[in-house]
Order: C-alpha cells, then structure tokens, then sequence
C-alpha cells in the first residue's frame, strides 16, 4: 500500500483544479496490461483491460467494458469510482459524456497518435513526465532473445514477403512498423519476452526503395539472422530516425505521438496490408496451429480427468498450467479463466479465488490456451459440469449457447457482422429470463491471442477471409429470474474456413455430453454434435 499511497500523492501534486490524468495501465509495445501498472497498483484491478484516471484531489475513477463489470466489484479498492462502460461503448465516449470540457494528462511514450487525434478534439491536452520507478514492467524480460522459428513451420522469408509489399507500395520507399505481430510475421522470429505473448520488443524499418531493412530490438541472437535485415538497438532508434529527411510511413493505430513527433516528415499509411496479410495463414501454419490445438486438447482432457471435490479454482487453474506445460507449451496465451458455479457469470473471470471450492453437482467454465515452440496461440473455452444431474435451466442455457455455435460454425456466411448477429438473434430471447450475450462473437488469432483482423462483433466491418483463423464463442451469463441460479456458459471454438468458405474447426475437444439437450436440437444440429463428439478418440 506504501506504494499506492506515495503515487496518489505524486499525482496529486502535479495535477492542478480541473485537470485529470490518464493513468498507464498497459505495455507501450505489447499493448497488454501488466500488474504493477499505475492503474493496476492505484485500483488493485487485475483484469486484462480497463482504463483509468485522477484528479487534483486525488479521486479515482476506472472504467471496464461489459466483460469485467462483475469483476472489478469484487477486486477495486472501496475509494475507487467504478464506471460501467455500457455495451458497444467505448472509455472515450464516456469520458465525452462526464467530462464537457477540461485538461487531459497524459504521457507521449504511451499515448497512441490516434487516441491523441482523437482527445484533441474535445480536451485540452497537456504532456508529463512519470517517475521512471512507475514505468517498470515487471512481467518483461528483455534476456530472453528472439529465435526464428523452423523453417518447416514457414516457407514465406522475410525478403518475399517484402517483396510482396514493394507491389503494393510502389510510390512508397520507407515504412516504420511498430506493430509486433506484423514484426513477427514478417521475420519469423518469436520470443517469450512478455508474458502471455510470443511478439518481442521492436521496432521495424522497411527502406523499400533502397532494400535496406532495419530491425531495432533489445537481444538478438547471432544464429537468427536473416538475409536482407541489419539489426540495432532500440535505444538508438530516436537518432536513427531523426536523421532521414525524406518521408516515412507509420499506421496512426500504432504509433504513439512521442515516435510520431521524432520523425521529421510523417505520411500516414491509409492503405495499410499488413494486418491482414499477416491475418492469412499459410497451408504450412495452418498445420501447425492444428498441431498447438492438438496439444491444447490433450491437456485440457487431462484437466478433465483431475477434476475433484474441494479442489479451489486456483488449484484448477494450476492443474490446467501443468498439464499443458507438459504438452511441451512455452506460455500461456493469457491468464487462465478458471470459474465455478456464480463465478461464472463474470465473462472475464480472471482471478481464480483459492476460497472457492470444487463441489459435486458444480459449473466449471475454463478459458485457457499456450504458446509453443511456432508462437501460434491457442484459445478454448469449455463448460462442463462435475456431477451427474445438472438443473433443467443449466442445460436450456448451455444447449442454446451450443446451438448458437453451431449455427455460425454450419454457415458459409463470411460477414463478421453478420455472423455476430446469427448468434446474437439466437441468444436474445434469454434476456427476459435473466441471461445476456454481452460481449462480441469472436476474434483473429495468431501470434497474439486477439490478433485481428477479422473481429467478429455488431459493429464490425471485416469480411472474413479463407485461411484467416478466429474464434466462434457465444456465451449466456446472469441469474435465473425463476430459480435464481446465477452461473454463465460460454463455448469457444477457434476456426478457419477454406477457399469455398466451408469452416474447418481447430479444436476437437468434445461438448459436455450431460448438459445437452438433444430436444432442443434440430437433426442438422444434432449430427454435427454426434460427429464431433468422436472426433477427439479418433
């Protein structure tokens, strides 16, 4: 708490009446939230996202979307403002709507140009400097040096799939990448820098025109150099990049404004390929992902097998690290989503409690996924049920859930929007019983575990593409109007479909068999569910 309290008093002395601060909550390359942020430490929340701010009086306020509005009741301190971020909203429209006027504080290393663009319009902006003791991440390890991965794994170098690019940019000579998922698609290197990401601290110069190509990192290993790239630290990127004159492209979602302000001529890249290029998996990947998602299934069954009485979600979730550990995983793919019974109505459940015990005749929803050696991340979600006689209403939620899945998993329908409203139409008729679909259908996947595009959700504008891999995950969550029942199902499935748009599934770890009912299934729906059910014993 020592901590904690001397950052309020930091804050408050540079904050002056009418001002508010935008507190760091994330990793400025990998983009994730770590938990010794400003945000995490101030608030005690734990989830993988939310945003935060403070005043001159030192008040705090922390803003999550729909997925954690459970969560944080359980996790913020009691002096800490929680604001609900209704569905399809977003912590920019309600800071719109709280705050009609006023000074903004935030820091240029950490602010994307965007989001910058963005505020400017409704706030006065003002820059500040953080205590370099507040910026550690201590989830990195910049010891851990990028490895290329095996060439079997990828056939697509690095230099063909620039030279891919100079086709498409023919009126352009240089690029900077700041986005690590494209760095690692383009260099087929991987590392384990970060926890929960296989992407590694980076920077990315593309001279198209000249064919001199710079990567700026931390470590690099002799024996993972690659044709056509020269290597330097990232400390000397600011000096590097000050000293071209001519113009560089950078994609303004991933910049942030204080590298945008060291380049001497920025051109915003509009026609940025990249993310979806990266997007397309090859044949080769496409296997070895199928690989990943094998192992995945192998310790998830193992999981099964060790489920018990008394054991707490934290053992759970342990149990569940172990047994994909032991299926020769480099990670997890994120924090694992171990919950039982009420727990489970929190769509990101994020912190197994070791109080909260395993009991015959329970709901166990588990979220989980790896990384291994290629750096593809896998992701499933499973409901099952220890016991033998789930509640009636258990098996009406989980079944509707099932069929919502499997509705956009028979369909050929590529529109990502269209997909999320084939399940969101299915799902809508159990909010008069209690029970809400509050989140978007699905995501990409790839080298992070929400690498997009595609992003299946109401307002999404994607057209899916063949071989592009995402997730299928509809869920129900809240309480029972009639038996009062507070639990959630999700069932998430990781897919891609080919060039006929027929979708081939990644995972084949089975339904829970107990909690369908089969009269609530159509005969298209039920021979898929039969056919699926074997699929894991073949």
């Amino acid at each position: 708490m020592k901590n904690r309290a001397e950052q309020i008093k930091y804050y408050k002395d540079i904050l002056k009446d009418g001002e508010i601060l935008l507190l760091k909550s994330s990793d400025t390359f990998f983009k994730v939230h770590y938990d010794n942020s400003p945000l995490n430490v101030l608030t005690n929340f734990q989830g993988s996202a939310g945003e935060g701010i403070i005043d001159k009086d030192g008040n705090i306020k922390i803003f999550v979307d729909s997925r954690y509005h459970i969560l944080v009741e359980k996790q913020v301190f009691d002096d800490i403002e929680t604001v609900k971020i209704p569905f399809g909203e977003s912590f920019f429209d309600c800071l719109k709507k709280m705050y009609k006027k006023g000074t903004i504080l935030y820091l240029e290393d950490e602010i994307p140009l965007k989001t910058y663009f963005n505020y400017d319009k409704y706030f006065d902006l003002r820059t500040y400097h953080l205590k370099k003791s507040y910026l550690k991440n201590k989830d990195f390890n910049k010891n851990s040096a990028p490895y290329k991965i095996k060439s079997s794994m990828e056939k697509i170098y690095f230099i063909k799939k620039v030279e891919k690019l100079k086709k498409v940019y023919k009126n352009i000579s240089k690029i900077v990448i700041f986005d690590l998922d494209i760095i690692s698609y383009l260099t087929n290197l991987r590392s384990f820098q970060m926890r929960y990401s296989s992407n590694f601290k980076s920077i990315l110069f593309l001279d198209l025109k000249n064919n001199k190509h710079t990567l700026f990192c931390d470590e690099i290993n002799p024996k993972t150099k690659i044709e056509g790239l020269d290597y330097l630290k990232i400390d000397d990127f600011s000096n590097f990049i000050k000293s071209i004159n001519e113009e560089i492209y950078v994609n303004y979602d991933d910049i942030t404004l204080k590298n945008y302000l060291l380049i001497k001529n920025p051109k915003q890249l509009k026609n940025n390929v990249l993310p979806l290029n990266a997007s397309i998996k090859t044949k080769t990947n496409i296997i070895e992902i199928q690989r990943c998602f094998e192992k995945t299934d192998i310790a998830l069954f193992n999981f099964k097998k060790r489920l018990k009485t008394n054991l707490s979600e934290y053992d759970l979730a342990n149990i569940f690290k172990e047994e994909i550990i032991s299926q020769g995983a480099k990670d997890l793919s994120f924090k694992t989503i171990l919950a039982i019974n009420s727990n489970s109505a929190s769509i990101h459940y994020s912190t197994p409690s070791k109080d909260v015990l395993l009991k015959d005749e329970s709901l166990v929803l588990i979220d989980c996924g790896a990384y291994f050696e290629s750096g593809f991340a896998t992701d499933i979600t499973r409901t099952m049920y220890f016991g033998k006689t789930p509640k009636p209403i258990h098996k009406k939620i989980y079944t509707n859930v099932l069929k919502a899945f499997l509705l956009c998993y028979m369909t050929k329908e590529n529109d990502a929007k269209k997909l999320d409203k084939i399940a969101r139409d299915n799902l809508k008729q159990f909010e008069k019983e209690g029970f809400y679909f509050a989140h978007g259908l699905g995501h990409g996947i790839g080298t992070s575990v929400h690498q997009n595009p595609p992003l299946l959700s109401m307002n999404s504008k994607d057209i899916i593409k063949p071989y592009q891999t995402h997730s299928i995950e509809p869920g129900l969550y809240g309480k029972d109007i009639i038996t009062g029942l507070e639990f959630g199902v999700r069932i998430e499935n990781c897919v891609f479909c080919d060039i006929d748009y027929q979708k081939h599934t990644l995972s084949n770890f089975p339904f829970e068999e107990v909690l369908i009912d089969y009269s609530l299934l159509d005969n298209k729906e039920k021979e898929i569910v039969k056919i699926w059910q074997g699929k894991f014993d073949e």
